[in-house]
């Protein structure tokens, strides 16, 4: 369940995207929206970890633990995204691939 806190928070980026999108150059909105939702990915990811029972607070051990629980997820997932474009690019790269061989004229 979302606090008033996390609520405040959404609609504060809500009404920044919404501001952005009225700027003219096109480029820059795409830019500026795109770091509001990563901004939000990482706001919700951090705020749902850290209050999730799994996770103790009241150590520094604790804390330690929740701090790599999160760095290790996020890596996990940059990576496993990183595999996702790497296989795209190979079946692409696949599906246009030339068959250029010695008997074909230039």
């Amino acid at each position: 369940m979302l606090s008033f806190l996390n609520i405040l928070i959404l609609l504060i980026f809500i009404l920044i995207a919404f501001l952005v999108l009225r700027v003219e150059h096109g480029g820059r909105k795409v830019k500026i929206v795109a770091l509001i939702l990563i901004g939000l990915l990482l706001y919700f990811s951090i705020a749902n970890l850290f209050t999730s029972e799994k996770v103790d607070l009241t150590s520094p051990r604790g804390i330690i633990k929740a701090v790599y629980i999160y760095f290790g997820w996020l890596g996990q997932t940059a990576s496993t995204l990183w595999d996702i474009g790497a296989g795209t690019f190979r079946t692409v790269g696949n599906a246009i691939n030339f068959n250029v061989t010695e008997s074909d004229p230039e």
